[in-house]
């Protein structure tokens, strides 16, 4: 197997400066961005080193403009969806004290997309700014698969937006649905690990599409699955760590996804706290989200490890399990009497004496009149309710 070669971007962009009006230092950002995919997609490890070169040139082009923040638009197929509050901020301040260092780069729609920036776009916004520097490119083909990629591999996206956007983007490419993805995959993989061909998948990514597809092609994979794997593999992505540690993030909790957009929960820690379900505590599903949100926000609060929060979840799951021990044990004499009274038939009656019926029907009527408060003062509280 032949391992990509990186080409140097700085012999490739000496021409850029050359582009001297604004309809040719728009094409030339075209060409050099198609450039710069194609280099992402090799995962080339000198690329961000290069990256600052081609900036440099792209800032000494007239294709900078000054752009009304009123005329730009969020990409609605931007993979990242989560903006945490304290990363705006924290670009807020650097706006501030430093200004704008790079321009952002726009498409040209019906109105300015953003490609490449919304995270300064939106602390511009919140900082009342009026204009932001930007570039304006034609819209590339397969705007999401440039915009996954240049998330992948420039970007900390969390995993629950990477996986909806690989999700995504393997939908784009198979006509499978989004639903079936994660299913295929694991089967696929699963099998894969059993016939101990995985390390040969994986070492695919280092190669050309066309060695890819020869090694596919000896496999045993269905079509759905030779599809799968082989756009995760131009993607440059394990598909066995997709398997294992993204999608698993498609199956959380509402409670738990939220918490990783809002709160900035990482994806281990809910994967630990999703051990907080119904099936594992026996109790309703309204019960167990409100334990594992309260346990939820005691890990945000503290900032435990991953280590303490699996140490939490555990103590919280014995918890409930000695409460609910606690409960049998109260219920249990309940049910012990109701089966004794329906043991207790109208011959055995009518062998006892008539005091002891007497008395056994005085002991009746008062836990009658017990157990008719008990109801009423339920039927108040449900109704409260």
């Amino acid at each position: 197997m032949t391992t990509r070669k990186s080409p140097d971007l700085t012999n490739y962009f000496s021409g850029a400066k050359q582009c001297q009006r604004l309809s040719e230092a728009e094409a030339e950002i075209q060409r050099l961005k198609a450039k710069i995919e194609e280099l992402r997609s090799q995962g080339s490890s000198e690329l961000e080193t290069q990256l600052q070169t081609l900036r440099a040139q792209l800032q000494s082009q007239s294709g900078i403009q000054s752009i009304s923040l009123e005329r730009i638009q969020a990409n609605p197929e931007q993979p990242r969806q989560t903006f945490l509050s304290e990363s705006i901020d924290s670009m807020s301040r650097s706006l501030v004290s430093d200004g704008q260092l790079e321009p952002i780069i726009l498409i040209q729609r019906e109105h300015l997309v953003i490609f490449d920036g919304e995270r300064r776009w939106r602390s511009a916004k919140n900082l009342s700014w009026e204009n932001l520097q930007a570039v304006i490119i034609p819209e590339p083909d397969a705007l999401h698969r440039k915009a996954l990629i240049t998330s992948l591999h420039r970007e900390e996206l969390n995993p629950l937006d990477k996986a909806e956007a690989i999700v995504r983007e393997l939908a784009i490419n198979t006509s499978l649905e989004p639903q079936d993805i994660p299913r295929i995959l694991s089967t696929v993989v699963r099998r894969l690990n059993a016939q101990k061909r995985m390390n040969s998948i994986v070492a695919l990514i280092t190669v050309t599409p066309e060695e890819q597809q020869q090694d596919l092609a000896v496999l045993d994979l269905d079509e759905r699955e030779a599809a799968i794997l082989t756009v995760l593999l131009d993607l440059q992505l394990n598909p066995a760590s997709i398997d294992a540690n993204i999608f698993p993030m498609l199956s959380l909790a509402e409670d738990l996804k939220t918490a990783i957009r809002s709160s900035g929960l990482k994806g281990v820690h809910a994967i630990a706290l999703q051990k907080i379900s119904t099936k594992n505590l026996g109790v309703p599903e309204s019960e167990a989200e409100e334990i594992r949100i309260n346990v939820t926000q005691k890990v945000l609060a503290e900032k435990l490890s991953v280590q303490k929060t699996r140490q939490l979840v555990t103590e919280a799951m014995a918890l409930q399990s000695t409460d609910a021990e606690k409960m049998e044990r109260q219920v249990k004499p309940i049910t012990t009497a109701t089966r004794s009274l329906y043991k207790v038939s109208g011959d055995a009656l009518k062998k006892v004496e008539v005091s002891q019926l007497i008395e056994f029907q005085e002991v009746l009527r008062k836990k009658l009149a017990e157990i008719e408060e008990v109801i009423q003062e339920k039927a108040v509280n449900d109704n409260k309710v």
